[in-house]
């Protein structure tokens, strides 16, 4: 009987006309398809066509999209990939609205501490011109005071007595006194205010550098595990350095010989 086969046979036949030049046909030769079983094969009957395969073993994509999972059809894989792109998508705008509320607290906090610098700054100049006002007031009573020591002549008599001397010459100097010290007061408070305000940058600078280097720790690579050991640690660069040193100075401190002798 010849109704029975285990396998079927696929016969590409070649021709050797040109009309079909890259689709070529597979014929069954089987009557009947109820005893026909799941594996077929294919035999091409010219060795000069290429290596093809029967529409019966070409079952699903044969390449597969990046990031494609084992058995996810196109469409699931499209899906997982919008899924995937709108959360990125999400997690963007979270990150740009993050950032942004970050400058705004920078600028916030900048805006309030301009605002106290400013503060600082007026009630300083206040308490600077409340001094100033204090030491001239103090100069004022003081020059007014001494006005009675000075001698005046009069009628009666011309020349000044030792102790109206004395006392002219001490009216002078606790008034030169009196200046010279409103002068360094004023001096020692104009140093003072330099002095604050010298040491509030420094503060910030400081502060802006630890911020600056914590940045850098955070951001630097780390090294691996194997470069730890292969790299040369900094006591080794030391002493190579010294090393180049101290053959430098040998080459510096070089001597020449005085005469060349040349022998044939």
């Amino acid at each position: 009987m010849g109704l029975y086969f285990p396998y079927l046979q696929c016969h590409v036949s070649n021709s050797a006309s040109s009309a079909v030049p890259r689709q070529q046909q597979c014929h069954v030769s089987s009557a009947t398809s109820a005893t026909v079983p799941r594996q077929q094969q294919c035999h091409v009957s010219s060795a000069t066509v290429p290596r093809q395969q029967c529409p019966a073993t070409m079952t699903g994509s044969t390449l597969g999209m990046s990031g494609q999972l084992a058995n996810e059809s196109i469409a699931e894989y499209k899906q997982r990939f919008q899924t995937q792109l709108a959360l990125i998508e999400a997690e963007e705008q979270r990150q740009v609205a993050a950032e942004a509320v970050r400058l705004q607290a920078e600028a916030a906090a900048t805006a309030e501490k301009q605002r106290l610098q400013a503060e600082a700054d007026a009630d300083t100049q206040a308490r600077r011109k409340e001094a100033q006002d204090l030491l001239q007031r103090h100069e004022a009573t003081s020059i007014e005071k001494l006005k009675f020591w000075h001698f005046e002549p009069s009628e009666e008599h011309d020349n000044a007595t030792p102790e109206e001397e004395h006392k002219e010459f001490m009216a002078k100097l606790v008034t030169r006194l009196v200046y010279t010290c409103n002068h360094l007061q004023s001096e020692l408070a104009n140093l003072q205010w330099a002095v604050q305000n010298h040491k509030a940058q420094h503060e910030d600078a400081a502060r802006a550098l630890d911020s600056r280097v914590q940045d850098l720790e955070q951001t630097a690579p780390r090294p691996e595990a194997g470069e730890s050991s292969s790299a040369p640690s900094a006591r080794q660069l030391e002493e190579r350095v010294d090393h180049v040193v101290v053959m430098l100075g040998n080459i510096s401190t070089f001597a020449a010989p005085a005469t060349i002798s040349w022998t044939p």
